[in-house]
């Protein structure tokens, strides 16, 4: 029976350094199923990262608030967060009863993350532009536009002899009009990228950090953008329902491994960092929740009980990125739920949002196509 640490709906998974009041409270389990902790003699928290064992934190047994539900709250006070720094943790929780000593999980460790505060980092002014300045900006790069060349000017005849005095003064007949100019050409990858451009899609992938990358990453739209991968056993299943909360969710049934979902997202610039997450709860093992083939730090275990959080943190490389949600099955079977995903750059997982595109930028798209269009140029 394999021992499962995981954290509850409502816990947090990172904290800032400086922050002492923040608390992770985990469920330590077996087979993810909650232990019963009113035996416990002693429970030790402890911490590392990828370079060994770093602290440890005692709890009271005495101060756990109900011990049937296995749940166990680490304080990240002052003592505790001296000496750590930015980066991705792992965390195990040791029980001690009269049977011997207990390591949740059983099987790797649990992630979470420290980020830096304000203080902590180096800031940098993102700008902001307001339609009309960008409007301005357009006109600014529609100032290398090809023009037409303007039409001949009309023929005219020659001026008739100046008539005798008191005559009517003799006119040669007015010439045809001349041919209209040709269309102006628009040097369209000229103007995406002129400097106002280049200077706007920099703020852009400055201010992405917590923004949501994925398209229908609530599975409102069914499984647009997303593809089922069939599995070692090529028997996975997918189908879009709602869960007991009322959310939108996927249910994946399969008896191989590599059971899941996938999609193509975007492109990143090489060697950005990114992180993936998804909620998820049933029957299964997290495979990948993030960008294939990648090298991965993995954070979080499934719960049959309710919903964890699970994904990784990846250093992306440069072109198209396939996002996985796979996973492996627990006594041959894969039986879960999914619902939220996100992919986001930075090292650590936000809350869930959708993305920009699905809730605000339609309107501001269709004036900027207009823009563009009014200049000459196309924008897809």
């Amino acid at each position: 029976m394999a021992k499962t640490l995981s954290f509850t709906d409502t816990s947090p998974q990172t904290v800032k350094i400086g922050d002492t009041t923040t608390s992770f409270t985990l469920i330590c389990g077996n087979d993810n199923v909650a232990t019963d902790l009113t035996n416990a003699t002693s429970i030790t928290v402890k911490l590392g990262n990828n370079s060994g064992y770093l602290k440890s934190a005692t709890i009271d047994p005495a101060s756990l608030t109900d011990p049937t539900t296995g749940q166990v709250t680490v304080n990240f006070n002052a003592d505790l967060m001296t000496s750590l720094t930015a980066g991705s943790y792992a965390i195990e929780v040791w029980v001690v009863d009269s049977t011997g000593t207990s390591i949740y999980p059983s099987d790797g460790s649990t992630g979470f993350t420290i980020t830096n505060n304000i203080q902590s980092t180096n800031g940098s002014v993102i700008t902001t532009i307001t339609f009309d300045d960008f409007v301005k900006e357009l006109n600014k790069a529609a100032s290398t536009i090809d023009k037409g060349d303007k039409g001949d000017t009309g023929i005219q005849g020659p001026k008739g002899d100046k008539g005798d005095k008191g005559d009517t003064g003799i006119q040669g007949p007015k010439g045809d009009k001349g041919d209209k100019g040709d269309t102006g050409t628009v040097d369209n990858a000229g103007l995406t990228t002129a400097p106002a451009f280049v200077e706007l899609q920099t703020q852009v992938d400055n201010s992405a950090v917590g923004t949501n990358l994925l398209t229908n990453s609530n599975f409102s739209s069914g499984l647009d953008h997303w593809a089922i991968n069939r599995g070692t056993n090529s028997d996975c299943k997918a189908v879009v329902t709602t869960d007991s909360d009322g959310d939108t969710c996927v249910h994946i049934t399969g008896t191989g491994d590599y059971c899941g979902l996938f999609c193509r997202p975007v492109s990143f610039n090489k060697n950005q960092v990114t992180t993936s997450s998804i909620l998820v709860k049933g029957t299964g093992k997290c495979n990948l929740v993030g960008i294939a083939g990648r090298p991965t730090s993995n954070f979080g275990t499934v719960s049959t009980e309710s919903y964890s959080k699970v994904g990784s943190i990846v250093q992306a490389a440069s072109g198209g990125a396939t996002f996985c949600v796979y996973f492996d099955t627990v006594n041959g079977v894969v039986d879960l739920y999914i619902k939220l995903a996100k992919l986001e750059l930075g090292s650590h997982a936000t809350d869930w949002c959708p993305n920009p595109s699905e809730i605000l930028t339609q309107s501001d798209y269709a004036k900027i196509k207009a823009a563009i269009v009014a200049l000459g140029g196309s924008l897809s």
